[in-house]
Order: structure tokens, then C-alpha cells, then sequence
């Protein structure tokens, strides 16, 4: 590897001009952004989405500044043309509550570059780091390569079966659909909405966190986690909907507005004992009141695509409609 970051990479195609080089500054950040921005169209790229739609390059730089488990000296792999930039790689881990060690991975090429082998020799850089991470990581034979995408991205997914990921899992972004009159604010007896308050705040965080633990891939959560959510730039307690029963958080949708004025329910919770009797769907339904009462034109929500909950039927009970389905792909690092 030279001084200037160029990576050889041995099963690259050979392409007049293509190179590729690790991270080497904001300007990668730029140039990664006008990547996404290329495959809008071809991907379906959601602009307003928080998930998988197009950052801006403050919003990216933050994103990478603040994530845990990467090391941009080493995580990131750039792809260009002469000295255009046509596509990045990365690399990041965590663990699972149940012990997995989760390798996730995340590339894109400009759509006028698929197909001639650019995707495959970036995906095999990204396991080769993967494996060398896993080595020195007391993984326990506990390892998985992990990959996100959109049913949009046709090339990606089928490159990630024909490398022998299989589809573990899906989620899906719906959107509140404005032609659909707004249900009748109600909540069950014996619970009552109360304002979310500074000194309730770890107590909130905590019903919601105990009420996901049975969630696929839920991973444990630690002091740093509490710090993150308490950072979050759209964090807007005024939003959000608590249900008590007495002294404790029964349930809670906890929402916020994005920077692009969308209006994201990020969490609906009920803890396991008072399950059953109506209150989530009250609870969102208060969440929608409170978000249109402050002329919020778009409303997003995720959910497991599979409804083990019945999550998705609430959804779409009071006036969600699918727009995203979002596919986990897995296999177990060697």
C-alpha cells in the first residue's frame, strides 16, 4: 500500500482507470453522497427515508463520526474511475444479545459500472477485513458476515445470493396515507398519558428497551446507548406519548421530526404485562394527533415485514401503507 491510501485489490477487473483507496478525508464523504445520489432513480432511492434514503454530507460525516466498532483508516474502501468516484465500501461489527458477532457490510456502485465485477471484488475486500477482525475478536465460533438492502437494488441482491448470503430477514417502512381520516383519539381504562419529563427520561428508555428484548436481532444496550438517545439531534420529549399505569411506564411511541420535516415514529412499545388491551394502537394513534398537529406533511414508521407482533396489521389498520422492504442477508464467516 502506497503513502496516497491505494489498495490493490487481486480479483479487481481490469478496467482502464479503476482504482480504489481507503478513506482519506471529508472529501470522500462528498463524493460518497453524489454515489447515492446517482443510483436514486435506478434504486428508488426514498429521499425523505432515515433508513436508507440520501444524507446530506454533514449528516454522513456525523453518522460515520459517531458509530461505533469502524476504524475509517481501515473499514472504508473507495472505488474510482481516473478521478471520479463510482462507489465505496465499509465495514462495521457489534454483538447480539445472544452472543453473535455481527459483521455488516455496506457497498454501492453506480448503476452505469454494475455488472462488470466492480461489486464482487469490493464485497470480497469487505470479507477479507471481516475475517481479519474476527481473528483477533473471541468470537467463539460465533460469527456471521451481515448485508442490507432494499428490494429495489435488483444487482445487489442477486450479487449477495450468488455469494452465498441467504435472506435471514425483513423489515419494511410504511407511510401514513393522508387519504385516510385520522381514528378517534381513545385509551384504555386504567392508563393515562402523562408529559415526558427530564426526570422520567431513563425510565422511558428503559420500558422501551425491556419491551424489545424478544425483537430478532436485538442487541444489548449499555450506558453509551442512553447517552446516544439522549443526543439524538431530533430529540423532542414533547412528542412523545407515554402510557402509566400508577408509578410505571406501561407503554410508550416515542417520535421526532427529521431534518427533512418527516415525521418518524422511531419506537412503539408495550411492556409484556399490559399487552393485549388496546393500548398500542392508542398510543400511535395519539402520536399521529400530535405529529399533525404540528403540520407534519409525511409519516414514517418501521416494522418487522413478517408481523410476529401483529405490528404491521396495526399499521395498516389505521392508515399505513408499505413503501420499503428492507432484506437482511446472512452466512457465517469461515
Amino acid at each position: 500500500m502506497s503513502d496516497d491510501k491505494s489498495i490493490i485489490l487481486p480479483d479487481a477487473p481490469a478496467i482502464p482507470g479503476l482504482n480504489f483507496h481507503q478513506f482519506r478525508d471529508e472529501s470522500d464523504f462528498t463524493a460518497m453522497v453524489a454515489v447515492i445520489e446517482a443510483c436514486q432513480g435506478y434504486d428508488k432511492v426514498d429521499p425523505l427515508s432515515s433508513q436508507a434514503g440520501i444524507p446530506t454530507v454533514a449528516e454522513l460525516t456525523e453518522s460515520f463520526a459517531t458509530a461505533e466498532n469502524i476504524d475509517l483508516n481501515q473499514d472504508m474502501l473507495i472505488v474510482a474511475l481516473e478521478n471520479r468516484v463510482i462507489g465505496f465500501q465499509w465495514v462495521r461489527w457489534w454483538t447480539q444479545a445472544d452472543g453473535t458477532w455481527i459483521y455488516y457490510h455496506r457497498g454501492r456502485i453506480i448503476p452505469d459500472w454494475r455488472g462488470k465485477g466492480i461489486g464482487t471484488a469490493t464485497l470480497r475486500w469487505a470479507e477479507r477485513r471481516i475475517r481479519e477482525l474476527a481473528k483477533i475478536h473471541p468470537t467463539n465460533g460465533q460469527a456471521v458476515f451481515r448485508a442490507n438492502t432494499t428490494s429495489h437494488e435488483k444487482e445487489y441482491n442477486e450479487l449477495l445470493l450468488t455469494e452465498g448470503y441467504l435472506p435471514i430477514h425483513s423489515f419494511i417502512e410504511l407511510g401514513f396515507d393522508d387519504a385516510n381520516p385520522l381514528p378517534d383519539k381513545r385509551l384504555p381504562e386504567a392508563f393515562t398519558l402523562k408529559p415526558a419529563m427530564p426526570v422520567d427520561y431513563r425510565k422511558i428508555w428503559q420500558a422501551n428497551e425491556e419491551a424489545f428484548e424478544e425483537e430478532w436481532g436485538h442487541r444489548r444496550t449499555t450506558d453509551t446507548d442512553y447517552i446516544r438517545f439522549l443526543g439524538n439531534p431530533n430529540f423532542n420529549p414533547s412528542l412523545w406519548q407515554i402510557a402509566w399505569r400508577d408509578d410505571e411506564v406501561a407503554g410508550v411511541a416515542l417520535s421526532e421530526i427529521t431534518e427533512r420535516g418527516v415525521g418518524e415514529i422511531t419506537d412503539l412499545s408495550v411492556r409484556k404485562h399490559w399487552r393485549g388491551e388496546g393500548l398500542a394502537r392508542a398510543l400511535i394513534i395519539h402520536a399521529l394527533y400530535a405529529l399533525k398537529a404540528r403540520d407534519v406533511k409525511q409519516i414514517r414508521i418501521f416494522t418487522d415485514a413478517d408481523d410476529p407482533f401483529g405490528a404491521r396489521t396495526l399499521y395498516e389498520s389505521v392508515g399505513f401503507r408499505v413503501l420499503t422492504e428492507y432484506i437482511r442477508y446472512q452466512k457465517n464467516v469461515e
